[in-house]
């Protein structure tokens, strides 16, 4: 393609770390900076609460910082590649650059065939928290009503959540109004289903809406991963193309 090597490395070179190794490490930076929006954000936080266990939660979100880091240092590894014309660190950058496109596809798809299974569990675990747990830790008590007060919800699955609770009212946050006098969970709800207007309470769990307020971060990750893996492809043929140009650089020279 090119009749001179030189010319086929300064190409291959620049393309390489303008178009490939500088993306990739603005691509890991907006997963770092996405992975720990995620993990300090206020809301978030106490939306995971309300799901009991955040070890799951966290887990995810350190894997989604490590793999935004390493995306970095991967960037960084072949600048440094292309700059010095090292085979061996070209190599080791399409080596990291496939493996880590083998992991987000696997991920994706563990993710995707698990999605239905994983809103089970976070609405089990919500369940429990707010049968077991609300009312005696105030941590999570805060985190359920910001909840229920944010998404305009109630009860995990319905308010049929809060009936066997060891709180044993429908609390204040599943008001539509401020200040509505909320009395036995059972009686309220039977009330509403009567046409009673005079309590009106929230009546779709917070599970699902908690899954469409999630949907919007699942849509900006799926953007994000699809650009990345167009760089990440880029770079393993720009790398692979800047081998074999170094490679007939060193062959002509050899013959010179």
């Amino acid at each position: 393609m090119c009749g001179d090597g030189r010319m086929c490395v300064f190409c291959c070179k620049y393309v390489l770390i303008v178009g490939c190794c500088i993306l990739h490490v603005l691509c890991g930076c907006a997963l770092l900076g996405l992975g720990l929006y995620l993990c300090f954000e206020p809301t978030m936080r106490q939306y995971a609460q309300t799901s009991g266990d955040l070890s799951e939660y966290y887990i995810a979100l350190y894997c989604l910082i490590g793999v935004g880091g390493l995306m970095m240092l991967v960037g960084f590894l072949g600048c440094c590649g292309a700059c010095a014309e090292s085979r061996i660190l070209l190599g080791l950058f399409f080596t990291f650059l496939l493996l880590i496109c083998v992991v987000e596809v696997g991920g994706g798809f563990y993710a995707y065939l698990n999605r239905e299974h994983l809103k089970e569990l976070v609405e089990e675990s919500m369940k429990q928290t707010i049968q077991n747990v609300y009312g005696s830790d105030q941590v999570v008590t805060d985190a359920v009503d910001a909840m229920q007060k944010g998404l305009k919800c109630c009860g995990a699955e319905s308010p049929k959540d809060w009936f066997s609770s060891k709180y044993g009212f429908i609390p204040g946050s599943c008001c539509v109004e401020e200040g509505c006098e909320v009395p036995n969970a059972l009686a309220a709800f039977a009330k509403l289903l009567a046409g009673n207007t005079d309590i009106i309470i929230y009546t779709e769990g917070c599970s699902t809406k908690l899954f469409e307020q999630l949907e919007q971060y699942t849509v900006i990750l799926a953007g994000l991963t699809i650009g990345i893996g167009v760089v990440q492809l880029l770079g393993m043929v720009f790398s692979c193309c800047l081998c074999i140009a170094i490679g007939r650089q060193d062959n002509e020279k050899d013959y010179i």
